[in-house]
């Protein structure tokens, strides 16, 4: 177990203060936005799917065989895939326009087939509900 740790209240109010304070110098707000990287934002989808697919198993009683039936708005560019789906588990894939590789999910399992592979380096998601990507720039 690990040990709670507990700051004093003077403590709590320098963190928040350095939190609000301004950016660095020279640097706008609008320039110290930061921005998702593609895997981060494949994977981000993934686990939109997922809750996606377990609302669609409770009010059908299998899961959705295709990402429109999920009804789900990815960000622009994204494109989301349900490889394939039963009333025992499903699989599915994101890619980003423009950009080599994917990102691969699994729930449950699928009578004879083995967890989804991504597009660029071929790698098996390995654990269930866990999203993989490929190395992506």
């Amino acid at each position: 177990m690990y040990p709670v740790r507990r700051f004093a209240p003077s403590s709590l109010l320098l963190l928040v203060s350095l939190a609000l304070a301004s950016p660095v110098q020279g640097q706008t707000a609008t320039a110290a936005t930061w921005q998702a990287s593609p895997a981060s934002l494949l994977k981000n989808t993934l686990r939109g799917v997922t809750a996606a697919q377990a609302r669609y198993y409770v009010a059908n009683r299998t899961y959705a065989p295709s990402a429109e039936r999920l009804e789900l708005k990815p960000e622009s560019g994204v494109r989301i895939e349900i490889l394939r789906a039963s009333a025992n588990g499903w699989q599915a894939k994101t890619t980003y326009q423009g950009q080599p590789g994917s990102c691969v999910i699994f729930a449950g399992s699928l009578d004879g087939a083995e967890a989804p592979r991504t597009d660029g380096d071929h790698e098996m998601a390995g654990e269930e509900g866990v999203p993989l990507c490929d190395r992506m720039r």
